[in-house]
């Protein structure tokens, strides 16, 4: 094994995956390691990818050149378009995914990709020489070194499983964890919080009667992650779910047993994640409702369990036992894995740049729960951007940083680095001011031109993007030049199916901003729409129904980004800055923005401090670029 590498990776979950992937297609040296490697792109909690905002994410990594997309759509046992019946800001793809389908996929690609070793080795500690990284110490005492280093250790750092009052050391689902990161971390002056996160039980599936159970099943539309995939499961072959409630005797068990559990009896310091609560944090917090929503879910096509989505719990077995028993269908229950809660080390993300690199060490970066987050898909966004920084890093070149209206991925990080954490982050559609900019559509034409200009997006793959974008732009053009009149065809279709009943004549494109009208009914007058996938085809209609809404919004964010071309000195003296209040300057001189716009969006920093710093700047930096 070799003792030199541009980078290294550690920890080979989702951020993992797609850092080693970026910085390996970059053309650097690197080297991944995680405890086991048939845990590599391990599913340990959901068995899910998407949702509402984090499906978007995912289209954005597929976008900049990632493979989560890729694995999701080839793995998927069902797929579903959430929020639909909203308006297209919150409209989101999720597929129920094959767990073990999906690691053995990611596992196969990262074998095959060049650039790349995969190491299965417990680390012992970082090295660190004069503030700068220089490589990693295994448990056996091999150091290997690395002028890039990005941890990307999940819940692995000094970890610990709760079930009732009993602790113990241990990584999910009982394998190996760390303490010796979390250390070299603390000596290098970083400041550590400590977070919780759960899971719910598996159960066999032959033990659990669903006969009285909702039927949940997919979606037949051709829904996909990554522009790239061509073929789509029909709904007929798709696994379904099921969707049943819990009891009121659900509910007394918890009551009685409260004291029971590690939430609630003092075993847990921690702070759990709040929109993704146990279930028995769900009775304390709306002690009125009765029943509460509970998902049956398959963790894999031909697999013997089922996943107890919304059952979390960090309940002792004996409970567990009651609480399952008491759900419908579930009277004959047997459970393969009981539910666990899980402790686990993560550093402040205000100490980090917004590139993800860590600021008091030179060339360290981190990536996924280490930072604060939960969730597959932000991990998997950080790691990528944190593999693509890192390579920026080793190549001095400037961070590639996104805006809060180009991507999620830029509000996330934007939040993390701003804002930071007091409770696991999770990326929400309330979150992102601009979301109507940010949807399940448009990820390509927001981020496919930053993914072709980085590396990771193959002329191939670039060049069917752009004929994509000729074909939406020849389908528009044809529409605004056909008029229909109210003795047309088209509007006599329209009128008997109660789409539209037209007083004077219209050209297709004003038709299609009807919101009534189906677009399908155009494509046999306008053939150039029939050759638009179903994706390219919804973000046609999207632009001409909310053009109005999307200029005004693109106006307000040109206005904004003035804020961030106004850069701050990183030599700023914020002592010397007058008038600043007193939380502001604390924050500012923690945070370091880079720009006035960034500035801004710190926690404490008000408006009229924002005047302060512009004030000081004009008069003692007048020669910065604005």
């Amino acid at each position: 094994m070799k003792q030199n590498y541009d980078v290294i990776v550690v920890g080979g979950g989702h951020a993992g995956v797609e850092a080693a992937l970026a910085t390996s297609r970059l053309k650097k040296e690197t080297l991944l390691i995680n405890l086991y490697e048939d845990k590599i792109a391990a599913m340990p909690c959901n068995p899910s990818v998407g949702g509402p905002a984090k499906g978007i994410v995912v289209r954005e990594i597929d976008a900049l050149g990632g493979e989560m997309a890729k694995a999701a759509d080839v793995t998927a046992l069902q797929t579903k378009l959430l929020n639909s019946s909203r308006g297209p800001g919150v409209w989101a793809l999720r597929v129920q995914s094959d767990k073990e389908a999906y690691a053995m996929y990611m596992q196969r690609v990262l074998k095959k990709q060049s650039h790349l070793t995969l190491l299965a080795q417990p680390v012992e500690s970082l090295m660190v020489e004069g503030h700068e990284i220089k490589g990693i110490t295994l448990a056996n005492g091999t150091q290997i070194f690395a002028k890039a280093v990005i941890l990307t250790t999940g819940t692995y750092l000094r970890s610990e499983i709760l079930k009732g009052v009993e602790r113990h050391q241990a990584g999910p689902n009982e394998e190996e964890t760390t303490s010796g990161i979390s250390k070299s971390l603390k000596e290098q002056g970083l400041k550590l919080l400590r977070f919780k996160t759960g899971t719910p039980p598996r159960v066999y599936r032959d033990s659990v009667d669903l006969s009285a159970a909702k039927l949940e099943p997919g979606t037949d539309l051709p829904l996909a992650f990554s522009a790239c995939t061509q073929e789509f499961t029909p709904v007929s072959e798709q696994v379904p779910c099921y969707l049943i409630h819990s009891t009121e005797k659900t509910k007394e068990i918890i009551e009685n047993n409260l004291h029971k559990s590690a939430m609630y009896s003092g075993t847990v310091k921690s702070i759990g994640p709040r929109y993704c609560p146990s279930f028995e944090d769900k009775i304390v917090r709306f002690p009125t409702k009765t029943t509460h929503q509970i998902f049956i879910e398959p963790e894999t096509r031909d697999g013997d369990t089922w996943y107890i989505q919304g059952f979390s719990t960090s309940m002792p077995i004996e409970i567990q036992k009651e609480m399952l028993e008491s759900l419908p269908g579930f009277e004959k229950v047997r459970v393969k894995h009981w539910a666990y809660a899980i402790e686990y080390d993560v550093i402040d993300p205000l100490q980090l740049k917004p590139s993800l690199e860590v600021k008091k060490v030179k060339g360290l970066f981190t990536a996924g729960q280490i930072n604060g987050t939960s969730g597959y898909e932000e991990a998997a966004g950080q790691g990528l951007l944190a593999g693509i920084n890192a390579v920026r890093f080793l190549n001095h070149e400037p961070p590639f940083v996104l805006r809060r209206d180009e991507a999620y991925l830029g509000v996330m990080i934007d939040d993390l680095v701003n804002k930071g954490v007091c409770e696991p982050y999770r990326l929400l559609t309330s979150r992102a001011e601009h979301r109507l900019l940010l949807r399940n559509d448009n990820a390509e034409s927001r981020l496919k031109e930053h993914g072709f200009s980085i590396g990771l997006v193959s002329d191939e793959d670039y060049n069917r993007y752009r004929e994509g974008l000729m074909a939406i732009q020849k389908a528009k053009a044809d529409l605004e030049l056909l008029r229909f009149t109210p003795k047309s065809e088209l509007a006599e279709i329209l009128r008997i199916k109660k789409q539209a009943n037209f007083q004077q004549g219209y050209s297709g494109y004003e038709i299609i901003k009807m919101p009534t009208v189906q677009v399908e009914e155009l494509i046999p007058f306008v053939p150039s729409l029939g050759k638009l996938t179903f994706n390219q085809l919804q973000s046609l209609v999207i632009d001409a129904r909310f053009a109005g809404y999307v200029a005004k919004e693109k106006e307000l964010v040109r206005k904004l980004v003035k804020l961030e071309k106004k850069q701050i000195p990183q030599d700023l003296d914020y002592d010397k800055v007058a008038n600043l209040a007193t939380e502001a300057r604390q924050k500012l001189k923690q945070i370091q923005p880079l720009n006035i716009g960034q500035a801004s969006r710190i926690t404490g920093v008000n408006p009229a401090d924002i005047q302060m710093l512009l004030f000081y700047l004009k008069h003692n930096y007048p020669y910065e670029k604005d």
